[in-house]
């Protein structure tokens, strides 16, 4: 019974290190995009802290229940066909499944860093890349030439966040300005707008005396027309590794009102994340999710500390928590197909797990029953038959009769 009990203990504590040494966990990275689709954030690309650029493609599934402190992280078997950085994102609204990836910086066969002139889709239903063959993108900056603008046009600016409203507004907010001097990060009283109707430019200046200019920040919006932004770096320095935090972490402007207006709220610091630039946002649910990124400080700081962690911001109640909880509605419909994408693809990750736990169960207790068939072998060949009786009392070592 004490073999039996010790082996069982054993074949518990095996199978907890297994299937937590089973669950992937992606590097920590900086410069990736992602995008929502239906029920599951996807993630392209980006630099990690082996210094190397990827073409990996991670998602989190929204459908289940999300925790910060063990997030079920899933790498798609086929990546990017190239390696790439600072990648454009964004969704069919014709199928709600086909992503686009523009622009960019790519790292190519002779890994030499280009900027990037391929546009691919991605098939988030079968998984399949296409590419598009393209001119007239360049870099990671507004190509404002190309729609032949002349009135209102704002300077070029990298490291911004450009959100659409209901009423096909874009709103850019921050970045770096570039002029022949060099880069300036822009005022965040300055909001530049296009018009999608029109075509056309314009910008408004609003109060945003207690809001510090900042690059590499995220931005999202609610579904009452907030933008909520977060996190980015206030240092005008060209250097993507050097950082600084940007005051406050959180702030919000509504769209609702004319002009707009800026607010900064009161949150508790329970479950905040560190400063970050260079991350990823989205919203689900009235949640912002936030991931990877560089941690930026109150100081000045030359070197890059990458997060891989992921952060949750009620943005109703503007409070950080740490789980959420699956709901029935979505901010985006979702497709019956893509509902039966996501199924399959739990049901085969559970089918995965179940059978690799399986596996390690049967073979560990192969083992074990293997062991105590040796011991039990080993201890029968010192027990002597006693004619006119079935007891067979073991003897003890070293007083072995010999026949």
């Amino acid at each position: 019974m004490n073999i039996l009990a010790n082996s069982l203990c054993l074949l518990l504590i095996q199978s907890f290190i297994f299937i937590s040494v089973c669950q992937f966990v992606p590097d920590p990275r900086y410069e990736q995009t992602s995008i929502l689709v239906n029920t599951k954030i996807y993630f392209f690309g980006g630099y990690t802290n082996n210094s190397n650029f990827t073409n990996e493609v991670l998602y989190l599934d929204l459908s289940s229940p999300l925790n910060t402190n063990e997030p079920l992280w899933v790498k798609n078997p086929i990546g990017i066909p190239s390696e790439e950085v600072l990648t454009t994102s964004c969704l069919s609204n014709i199928d709600n499944s086909t992503v686009f990836l523009i622009g960019g910086q790519a790292l190519e066969q002779a890994k030499q860093i280009i900027n990037a002139q391929l546009v691919y889709t991605f098939n988030s239903i079968t998984s399949q890349w296409t590419t598009i063959n393209t001119t007239g993108f360049y870099n990671y900056s507004i190509a404002l030439s190309s729609l032949n603008l002349i009135n209102n046009v704002p300077t070029s600016r990298v490291s911004y966040t450009a959100t659409l409203l209901n009423n096909s507004l874009i709103i850019y907010i921050g970045g770096f300005a570039q002029s022949d001097s060099g880069k300036t990060n822009v005022n965040m009283s300055e909001i530049q707008i296009f018009n999608l109707k029109s075509l056309s430019w314009s910008s408004m200046q609003i109060n945003a005396d207690k809001i510090e200019s900042r690059n590499a920040h995220s931005a999202v919006l609610t579904n009452d027309g907030r933008i909520i932004i977060f996190g980015g770096s206030s240092t005008d320095e060209t250097a993507r590794r050097t950082t600084l935090r940007a005051r406050p972490d959180v702030a919000v402007l509504n769209t609702t009102i004319l002009p707009y207006e800026w607010s900064i709220q009161n949150i508790s610091l329970a479950n905040s994340p560190q400063s970050l630039c260079y991350h990823s946002a989205e919203i689900y649910n009235n949640i912002m999710i936030i991931a990877f990124g560089i941690i930026t400080s109150d100081q000045l700081q030359t070197t890059a500390t990458f997060n891989n962690k992921i952060y949750l911001f009620d943005v109703q109640n503007y409070v950080w928590v740490s789980s959420t909880s699956p709901t029935t509605t979505s901010t985006i419909p979702t497709s019956t197909t893509e509902q039966t994408s996501s199924n399959n693809s739990s049901i085969a990750l559970a089918i995965e797990i179940g059978i690799g736990v399986s596996g390690f169960i049967i073979t560990l207790s192969l083992i074990i029953a293997g062991f105590a068939y040796y011991k039990y072998r080993k201890l029968r060949k010192t027990i002597v038959g006693m004619p006119g009786t079935d007891s067979y009392p073991i003897e003890t070592p070293g007083t072995e009769s010999h026949k």
